[in-house]
């Protein structure tokens, strides 16, 4: 029986150091991949922190676009309203001036046809025309 008790510690014992080893093994494992995952990490945070500030500038940038843009329509937006306040005082005189500058062209080209029908001895198209309305009537 004796023997049978030596084996059997002795297989316990075995079976306990082979355990060991064992767990050894994989917490050195366990140890090696935590190292790994730490510099995983490390290297991911400086990506992340690197990528964070080029989102950062960029956010940045566009709201800075925004502003200009924005900028820009109210200032075009002011100028039409501008333009349209201009028309709207220029227009009546403009329009005034024109229909003063054509009665003036009109008489102008009259007295020219005028002047000159009386040098070559000829009525003027706007006697001929008043003669014709009169031979009609």
């Amino acid at each position: 029986m004796e023997i049978l008790l030596v084996v059997s510690v002795t297989v316990i014992a075995a079976v306990m150091v082979m355990r060991a080893v064992f767990e050894i093994l994989a917490l050195v494992q366990v140890r090696r991949t935590a190292r790994e995952a730490e510099k995983l990490l490390a290297s991911v945070s400086h990506e992340v922190g690197l990528i964070s500030s080029e989102v950062k500038s960029l956010v940045q940038f566009i709201q800075e676009q925004a502003e200009r843009v924005e900028d820009s329509i109210e200032t075009f937006h002011d100028m039409a309203a501008w333009m349209k306040a201009f028309q709207s005082e220029v227009k009546p005189g403009i329009e005034e001036t024109l229909l003063q500058l054509a009665a003036v062209l009109g008489g102008v080209r009259r007295g020219v046809e005028a002047v000159t029908s009386s040098m070559h001895g000829k009525k003027p198209d706007s006697e001929k025309s008043q003669h014709r309305r009169n031979r009609n009537e």
